[in-house]
């Protein structure tokens, strides 16, 4: 049974390599051949999926970087934003003047009078760098790679899925800007803007469109964006402490800054309150592209994982007045709703660390008593049992929309993976069983 537990965990490797918040299935790139057995088909499939990371690629750094000799540096004036409100060209940034002026150094060290955003990854054939669905997918790709590193290790896709997690992590650094105490003074959330990209349609090689900046600051905090980057880095400190402590701790630095910045900004309005203030302004950047509705998913996953790398109960205490336990528990985990995670890790917690009574303190925390429900794997059990019985095709394809269906359907796989490996005792359950049922019905059967 646990070999063949191996094996499924083997085929969720694509749940966590596809993960990409975009607007298109990605299930197309391979198709199973009669003359492979199962086992080769899902390490073919883990490697291809990793190949729609390479082909979109951002910045200086692609022809270095990427698996696809097609693909070139693109982008490469976003090294050189003008640093200026944004002009009527749509070139520059959404930042001040006065604010430019007060953090001209920090934003601008070597004084050439623009700021370096360059890098990271497109958003699924359009050429924007939208930061939910970019910080989304480089926290599940990590994720993946933290919780099934054996697959990628056998494999022989573990040296590519680092230069991956690498590329989108230093994208994220990059784009965070701290001052001389460590404190973050801004932090890029999006280059590029989705009315004048969807207008052209042609490789980023040759692209020579405005990509403005925006930038989120103490003015416009955006918990979201900064939580879900924070959740990501911590990822990465986690998959390389081991392997490159200086990197990894680096990648930790980042992510207590991130953290801390969001924390300072939700501690000052009591729960309930300065929702307005604190999540993203989806007018300004992401428009009607990725509308982000809540931020508090995404505080408490960053936190959860906070807790799980550092020890630090504090993560705890400040992230649980604000879980959703009655989030709709059907809805899939996805670059606008991270709850599936972050009640996945609190239930790993749970279990790991039985000495914290998480749910006694989740009740504290909510002001509930002791026959309120509390038992995080439960949200995860129903969001399974309602994805295996609902949203079905007359061949049984899991789909909870048309628009990108495959993300959702490899994204509860994963969940329902991780379930078995921390909640079953790896065994398979019926989760497993329906997780690759699906990957083998994407693969063409």
């Amino acid at each position: 049974m646990k070999r063949s537990l191996k094996n499924q965990f083997k085929a969720v490797m694509l749940a966590a390599s596809v993960l990409i918040a975009s607007t298109v299935p990605l299930f197309h790139s391979v198709q199973a051949s009669a003359e492979l057995t199962e086992k080769d088909n899902f390490a073919r499939l883990l490697q291809h999926s990793m190949y729609f990371y390479d082909a979109n690629m951002c910045g200086t750094g692609v022809e270095e970087n990427t698996r696809l000799s097609w693909r070139g540096n693109c982008h490469a004036y976003d090294a050189q934003v003008p640093l200026q409100p944004m002009d009527e060209k749509s070139v520059g940034t959404n930042l001040s003047q006065a604010f430019i002026d007060q953090y001209k150094d920090v934003l601008d060290p070597d004084g050439d009078g623009c700021v370096d955003v360059a890098g990271g990854f497109h958003d699924a054939g359009d050429h924007v760098e939208f930061g939910m669905p970019e910080n989304y997918a480089a926290a599940t790709l990590g994720w993946g790679y933290y919780e099934f590193r054996d697959a990628y290790q056998e494999t022989k896709q573990d040296d590519h899925i680092e230069t991956l997690l690498r590329y989108f992590n230093d994208y994220l650094m990059k784009c965070t800007f701290l001052d001389s105490t460590g404190k973050v003074v801004a932090h890029c959330y999006q280059v590029g803007d989705g009315d004048i990209d969807h207008a052209v349609w042609q490789s980023p090689e040759v692209d020579t469109m405005a990509r403005p900046a925006f930038f989120l600051t103490d003015e416009k905090p955006q918990v979201d964006y900064v939580t879900s980057a924070a959740a990501s880095l911590t990822i990465n400190y986690l998959n390389f402490k081991d392997t490159d402590p200086e990197y990894a701790e680096k990648s930790l630095t980042y992510a207590k800054a991130l953290y801390d910045f969001a924390w300072k900004h939700i501690s000052a309005y009591p729960v309930g309150e300065g929702d307005d203030f604190l999540k993203s302004d989806n007018d300004d950047g992401p428009k009607q592209y990725y509308l982000s509705n809540k931020w508090e998913d995404d505080f408490v996953w960053s936190a959860a994982w906070l807790y799980i790398a550092t020890g630090n109960v504090e993560y705890l205490n400040n992230c649980l007045p604000y879980v959703d336990y009655y989030a709709p528990p059907g809805w899939a985990y996805c670059w606008n709703d991270v709850w599936s995670g972050a009640n996945t890790l609190l239930g790993i917690i749970d279990l790991q660390h039985p000495e914290l009574n998480l749910q006694d303190m989740y009740r504290s925390a909510q002001g509930k008593n002791q026959y309120d429900d509390a038992d995080f794997w439960l949200q995860i059990e129903k969001a399974m049992q309602t994805w295996q019985n609902n949203y079905s095709t007359p061949q049984g394809y899991a789909f909870m929309s048309t628009w990108g269906s495959a993300r959702y359907d490899t994204a509860m796989q994963l969940v329902s993976l991780i379930y078995d490996k921390y909640k079953n005792n790896d065994k398979p359950s019926s989760g497993s069983e329906w997780s690759k049922k699906q990957m083998e019905y994407l693969m063409g059967n």
